[in-house]
């Protein structure tokens, strides 16, 4: 999986620069008969990172990861071990999802859940104040039924946010450090100025390594915390995806379709 921005944007291509899907999935994976055994493949092609709302192992501490069916078991029993069907996903994503299946009528508009492995993310998301906006159906269904502004991921947005700047100015600080003139320096403090940058200058690897520590212990926290959510944006998001099932009638979940087809 590529970088993502820390707002929650892809990061922009350079003029030219074609853009490419998030996963690119290793070629030739063996095949197997049972879909757990894909899960040490799924962790390196998504970047040990949950293939709907990005958060990686490191940053979701408590909350465990899953092998997704993209289709859904209960709807494509003939793709559950199939590599290309299996994402890598966290219990959070991957319990919104479900076995979620959007009537054929629906996907054909759109109406479907986002492929890292196939789509490019700016065709379909934009971000702004630590929210996810949708810039097709495909990023609108996304966003509402994973919940991918739930106030968990709008705090590790802002972490990573200020991790990122945290960094810069490291950099920053170190960079101005090498450039200072001892010389402007009164004689008697030159000896002291320059033991100060030599020690700086050495511990600048130590800081920039504890970046990743404080995005843990900050990230753990945010995403533990029993923080209530806005009852207002859920309901708007609830009223979204039941006015979608509306414009589209026909069983949303694969396992009540086969329920079904069964009687």
């Amino acid at each position: 999986m590529k970088s993502v921005g820390d707002s929650g944007n892809a990061i922009v291509p350079t003029a030219g620069e074609k853009q490419t899907p998030l996963v690119v999935r290793t070629a030739n994976v063996p095949v197997e008969t049972e879909y757990g055994r894909y899960r040490r493949y799924l962790r390196v092609d998504f970047y040990f990172s949950c293939a709907y709302c990005t958060i990686s192992e490191a940053e979701a501490e408590a909350i465990r990861f899953t092998i997704d069916h993209y289709e859904p078991k209960t709807a494509r029993e003939d793709l559950v071990a199939v590599y290309s069907n299996l994402m890598y996903a966290c219990d959070e994503c991957n319990t919104r999802k479900g076995d979620r299946f959007p009537p054929e009528a629906a996907r054909k508009a759109g109406h479907r859940f986002f492929r890292p492995d196939e789509d490019i993310f700016d065709d379909h998301f934009a971000g702004k104040d630590m929210l996810l906006s949708q810039k097709s159906n495909v990023g609108s269904f996304t966003i509402d039924a994973l919940d991918l502004n739930r106030k968990g991921l709008q705090k590790l947005r802002e972490i990573r946010l200020r991790l990122l700047n945290c960094e810069k100015y490291v950099a920053e600080g170190i960079s101005a450090l090498r450039q200072f003139r001892i010389d402007q320096l009164p004689q008697q403090i030159r000896a002291r100025a320059q033991r100060s940058i030599k020690e700086a200058l050495t511990v600048q690897d130590e800081i920039v390594e504890n970046i990743d520590n404080i995005l843990r212990e900050a990230a753990k926290s945010a995403l533990s915390d029993s923080e209530p959510e806005d009852k207002a944006r859920l309901a708007e998001r609830s009223a979204r995806l039941k006015h979608l099932e509306g414009l589209y009638p026909g069983s949303w979940r694969a396992g009540s379709r086969k329920k079904k087809l069964k009687k």
